[in-house]
């Protein structure tokens, strides 16, 4: 047998390794919940992150996809180059097309939620051109009608709600650059300060786990011929900082201590 006061340090060693084990796994569980958050769909009449409701999010999705020249937009983008252009709020907006399909690739921090129309619908109006909002939907009739919409996250199908429709009650102002007017609406008087509303179906998904996920949507408007086919490789890179900032206060601390305690849009 081993001496007293050997074998109490043998105890002491392993009782100390067994609570760091239990220490490490509980930081790792919390590193988890702080920035390895499985991904699941957010209710469509709850805000997202807590900071804005979803018809809020669909009209600044519509200001930021408008709001960038032709040149680096993200709806008009092939490959996922310019995903991340004006893309800094606490939601990451993902973009649809014009139309047609579209495989991109691009980068999405770990934890941030993401927020993309499935397919979706606006119209932009001259301030003052005598246009009320019965008018401007009334250019939008088609949306009700949307068939063949599918919405799937590594394969696993996202809408599981009963509607994921997001309809604007007024309007709201967009900046449309000349470049891009040119391409979507043909020029002026299109181009500037607008007024615009939104119709379609949207999805916000919680923060994505580290690694490569496939995220595919799409719809079709069969009233005006107009489908929509979007499939994306979304990069969640592992999170840094604060993760190494935990394990290393539990390394720390075992030190110090014997026992250680992730449709665009259709408009006219």
């Amino acid at each position: 047998m081993k001496p007293t006061n050997e074998l109490s340090r043998v105890l002491q060693a392993g009782k100390s390794t067994r609570t760091f084990a239990r220490n490490l796994a509980g930081a790792i569980a919390l590193f988890g919940a702080v920035g390895m958050t499985q991904a699941g769909v957010v209710d469509p009449t709850q805000k997202v992150a807590g900071i804005a409701t979803q018809l809020e999010l669909a009209e600044q999705w519509v200001q930021w996809a408008l709001s960038t020249d032709a040149a680096s937009n993200p709806m008009l983008d092939t490959t996922g180059a310019y995903a991340h252009v004006n893309n800094l709020g606490p939601v990451f907006f993902v973009a649809g097309n014009t139309g047609g399909s579209s495989t991109r690739t691009f980068t999405v921090p770990a934890g941030k939620p993401i927020f993309f129309p499935v397919v979706t619908a606006y119209d932009i109006e001259v301030p003052g051109a005598g246009c009320d909002l019965q008018c401007a939907f009334a250019w939008i009739p088609y949306v009700g009608g949307a068939t063949g919409l599918y919405a799937r996250l590594d394969g696993q199908d996202l809408l599981t709600f009963p509607s994921y429709r997001q309809t604007s009650t007024a309007f709201f102002t967009v900046d449309v650059p000349a470049s891009l007017s040119s391409v979507l609406f043909g020029g002026p008087p299109y181009v500037g300060i607008l007024d615009a509303i939104v119709d379609g179906y949207w999805v916000a998904v919680e923060g994505l786990t580290p690694g490569p996920h496939t995220l595919e949507f799409g719809g079709t408007f069969p009233d005006i011929s107009f489908t929509l086919d979007v499939t994306d490789t979304v990069n969640v890179p592992e999170p840094g900082t604060l993760g190494l900032l935990l394990l290393a206060a539990v390394a720390a601390s075992a030190r110090r201590r014997p026992v250680a305690t992730d449709a665009v849009s259709v408009g006219t």
